[in-house]
């Protein structure tokens, strides 16, 4: 049985006529007899009574007509749904994110296209840059938001840049130093030091090293957390001093001070990183969203 087939048998069925049949099909009276003579000829039991006058179903018709009814509506809920699917409306979608990098902008995003995609499937997770590259590597993520990742084109990735990040002196409150509007690096030589764990980021670690380098000496590191949360904790206890990304104002950043740089190092970029994979609506949907977002969030993050 063809669901064609079918679906001429239910206009009959519940038109009780051919002719009117064959009008809600925008086809002939006919082709409307010959595919329900076919019908009961495979199914071999009689499906319409018919005279001149009138069309009735018969038992074993109304059986059929109960199931077709059925095959036809999941046909229609079945391309209803590749629709969606095709349009990214349904799936799901695995992020990895920097929550020191996001924190401010993240939430809003992620609700917006909830909103929009309310049947997109979310799943987070907090990741450095290096593990969002092994987890690029493995597959196990389809977006990535993180500092710029080293050749991203080796794992087929796309990127988007968001905002540009400066680097800033992140001093606690009490320091003799917290009331300057602007410090140089060469002002910290003295100071001991809480960096980013290298591991996690390598580029930023050596960024900040070789710009301390540039002023005249070599830091003196005496903690590397792997969690910038981490870091303004230790800052604001007095154990050291850091310099990193500006974006780490927006956590609980109570007992710190951030002071912008002289002659500060370039910026970094914030990215949001996905695969060229033509196969991923769902992706192709939160880019849409990230990229209405785009100009706002640049507004949001980066230092006048």
């Amino acid at each position: 049985m063809e669901l064609k087939t079918l679906r001429t048998f239910v206009a009959v069925a519940e038109l009780r006529n051919f002719s009117a049949a064959a009008r809600r099909l925008h086809t002939v009276q006919p082709a409307i007899s010959r595919q329900i003579a076919e019908l009961e000829e495979e199914l071999g039991v009689p499906l319409l009574w018919r005279s001149t006058r009138e069309v009735r179903v018969t038992a074993t018709g109304e059986v059929l007509l109960e199931d077709a009814r059925r095959m036809l509506a999941l046909e229609v809920e079945a391309r209803e749904r590749v629709t969606r699917a095709a349009s990214g409306h349904t799936g799901q979608l695995r992020i990895g994110y920097m929550s020191s990098a996001t924190a401010r902008f993240l939430p809003t995003l992620l609700q917006q296209f909830s909103a929009r995609y309310p049947d997109v499937h979310l799943e987070l997770f907090e990741m450095t840059a290096q593990q969002q590259l092994e987890a690029f590597a493995r597959q196990e993520i389809d977006l990535g938001f993180s500092r710029p990742l080293p050749e991203p084109e080796t794992l087929g990735l796309e990127r988007l840049s968001l905002y540009q990040d400066r680097l800033m002196a992140v001093l606690p409150r009490s320091h003799p130093l917290a009331g300057l509007q602007r410090l140089s690096l060469k002002a910290l030589a003295q100071e001991a030091f809480v960096l980013f764990e290298r591991g996690q980021a390598s580029g930023l670690f050596d960024m900040i090293i070789s710009a301390c380098g540039e002023a005249g000496y070599s830091p003196r590191v005496i903690r590397q957390p792997a969690q910038m949360q981490t870091l303004i904790s230790l800052v604001a206890s007095g154990l050291g001093v850091a310099i990193a990304p500006a974006c780490i104002r927006f956590l609980q950043s109570e007992g710190c001070v951030f002071i912008p740089l002289h002659l500060a190092p370039p910026p970094i970029a914030l990215e949001l990183h996905y695969s060229r994979d033509p196969l991923r609506p769902t992706v192709d949907a939160f880019l849409k969203e990230a990229r209405q977002m785009q100009v706002g969030i640049k507004a949001l993050m980066e230092l006048e």
